[in-house]
């Protein structure tokens, strides 16, 4: 494949520059395998189909959200509202990439971290890596390093990969974890969407993986994130939202990827549209609740 240099990044070292070149051939040849099919979803093909067919999924009819938020739960349990997110952007004719952004559980460490692989499998079909982009964005800064050992792991960007083969199935994807909550992290991984994807909004799906993780009981008055979340959303005050998660006010897995796309300014000419009227919550592990919910900006 050959490689061009983005505008924005012509400054960048050019030995990093050789160095990314000259691992592209290895990187198309490795695959990131599942870890979360037939356990968060399922691994028969033909079901995964029925799964889309009965949420009125279809390739080319719905919204057009330039990016959307949807959860990363098992499916039977927040699959309907990922779908409902999906089905915001369902009528995109032509996104060349997706841009998926996912959350690190496991502590595996603070970074931003981009993939070296040339494929992510999925059981309806493997989904092909942009690694032009990819390496546009990696060569940003150096706190974005290309590291698959957190990808093999992860969940967060493998539950929703279905969705993006199955509604686009000639995406390529631009998988980007983040791991922490580091305001320096997501000012750079802000500042490097802005960079690399401006140009490139009308051909790119951006998609946020996020759940909200609350502490308490249901209706206590330490739990009204969730309302508090959907209000500023519905009234698009995106610079209160993205305080308010930065402050900790609204937490969750992949509220730090919420602010970054937010402090992008990618979405300036976007309205929100909430796919789903409201959150669905389900009893998490240490007293926690997890709130799941989809989210469009259009």
């Amino acid at each position: 494949m050959g490689f061009s240099l983005h505008p924005a990044l012509l400054n960048t070292n050019i030995k990093e520059v050789e160095r990314i070149i000259a691992g592209v051939n290895t990187a198309e040849k490795m695959m990131r395998p599942p870890i979360m099919d037939g356990l968060f979803y399922p691994e028969d093909p033909d079901e995964i189909l029925r799964f889309m067919q009965n949420l009125g999924l279809e390739r080319g009819k719905g919204g057009t959200a330039r990016a959307i938020i949807a959860p990363h739960g098992a499916w039977e349990i927040s699959g309907s509202l990922a779908g409902a997110a999906f089905a915001s952007a369902a009528g995109r004719k032509k996104p060349l990439r997706v841009v998926i952004l996912g959350p690190v559980h496991d502590n595996f460490e603070e970074g931003i971290f981009l993939t070296r692989s040339g494929f992510f499998q999925t059981p309806l079909g493997d989904i092909p890596v942009d690694r032009e982009t990819s390496e546009w964005i990696e060569t940003y800064s150096p706190l974005i390093t290309a590291n698959d050992n957190p990808h093999l792991r992860e969940h967060s960007i493998e539950v929703l990969l279905p969705f993006i083969k199955y509604l686009f199935p000639r995406a390529l994807i631009v998988p980007i974890l983040l791991g922490g909550q580091r305001k320096q992290h997501i000012r750079v991984l802000a500042n490097a969407l802005r960079a690399v994807l401006m140009p490139e909004m009308d051909d790119t799906l951006i998609v946020v993986s996020f759940n909200m993780t609350v502490n308490g009981i249901p209706g206590n008055k330490e739990t009204n994130m969730p309302d508090e979340f959907m209000r500023l959303f519905r009234e698009g005050k995106y610079n209160e939202l993205n305080q308010s998660l930065q402050s900790g006010k609204i937490t969750g897995c992949g509220s730090a990827l919420i602010s970054a796309l937010l402090q992008s300014r990618l979405l300036e000419k976007t309205r929100p549209f909430p796919a789903h009227n409201d959150f669905l919550c389900a009893r998490g592990e240490r007293d926690k609740n997890v709130y799941y919910g989809g989210f469009a900006f259009v």
